[in-house]
């Protein structure tokens, strides 16, 4: 017959062997939280690579103000840079004539959508618009201002989602039918940190016969005078720090980026300001001569 034997232990020893339990408990959940979190970041890091936190900061406080034409040039801007858009389109058979609006049965993707301005416009001719921006902030204002009119309420914004985060869920398993007609990517690359990643992604999720605007600020003496030097400084139109120099594109800087992401240059054209903001306004025209400052290019898959 077997007997169970019950060892009693002095209370000091009992105390200590509660404590180191306790502490390999401790130990043991603090590995697996920051296994967690470790993985957690590698996964981040990697679908957000075009991202600087900085300027996705910077533009958030920018999300009450963002409708203000007396604080944001890319509302007298927005006009040229849709009839650039509209015009490439139908050059290439792609637009529709349904009820008046040349966007119609079009899927469109507005990277760093920020306050909504041109997924707004998009909408308004027809598209159906999916809207991304990682500033959560200035995404929601967009949705609250989107649902001032019919047309745009439907438009779908996804806040604090990057192209490389959309690329790699809705493309997991090579579906096309998540691809897109239109995808714009209008003054955002000077405000990133990877524009290659970027645009790897905008290529993925654009259709075969697909059609991908970029518009940024050319990196000449002439832009750093006009973007910084003048609307920061002297005028004050924008906050010091918007831009960085360092961070504009060329045209043919940015043809040889889409070039790698498997896509041509189909054409490109300047935006010129013609009315400088004096009375709250600012006025554009499109100007093929002259890119030394805004630009606005079409890119298609290299076939």
């Amino acid at each position: 017959m077997n007997k169970v034997v019950v060892v009693r232990l002095p209370s000091l020893v009992r105390a200590r062997w509660a404590h180191t339990a306790c502490s390999l408990n401790q130990n043991f959940n603090m590995m697996e939280k920051m296994s967690i979190f470790s993985t957690f970041c590698r996964h981040f890091s990697s679908n957000t690579a075009s991202v600087s936190t900085e300027e996705v900061t910077k533009f958030s406080e920018m999300n009450q103000t963002w409708w203000d034409p007396r604080k944001n040039p890319l509302i007298g801007m927005n006009p040229v840079r849709v009839e650039y858009i509209v015009e490439s389109l139908k050059q290439h058979g792609i637009t529709s004539d349904f009820d008046g609006r040349p966007l119609s049965h079009l899927k469109a993707l507005d990277v760093g959508c920020g306050g909504g301005l041109l997924s707004e416009s998009l909408a308004r001719l027809g598209a159906t618009v999916t809207a991304i921006d990682p500033s959560i902030p200035l995404v929601e204002s967009a949705k609250q201002h989107s649902q001032r009119d019919l047309q745009t309420q439907s438009i779908d914004y996804r806040g604090g989602v990057t192209i490389e985060d959309l690329s790699d869920s809705l493309l997991q398993d090579d579906d096309s039918d998540h691809q897109y007609d239109v995808i714009c990517i209008l003054d955002v690359i000077e405000h990133v940190t990877d524009v290659n990643s970027m645009l790897r992604a905008a290529s993925k999720l654009l259709k075969p016969d697909g059609i991908l605007f970029c518009s940024t600020i050319n990196k000449t003496l002439k832009s750093h005078m006009i973007t910084i030097v003048g609307a920061e400084y002297v005028m004050r139109y924008l906050p010091v720090g918007t831009h960085d120099w360092n961070l504009f594109q060329s045209p043919q800087d940015v043809r040889e980026r889409m070039k790698r992401a498997g896509l041509v240059e189909v054409g490109v054209n300047g935006m010129v300001m013609t009315h400088p903001r004096l009375d709250g306004t600012w006025a554009w025209r499109l100007e093929p001569t002259d890119t030394d400052v805004n630009w606005i290019g079409s890119y298609r898959h290299d076939t």
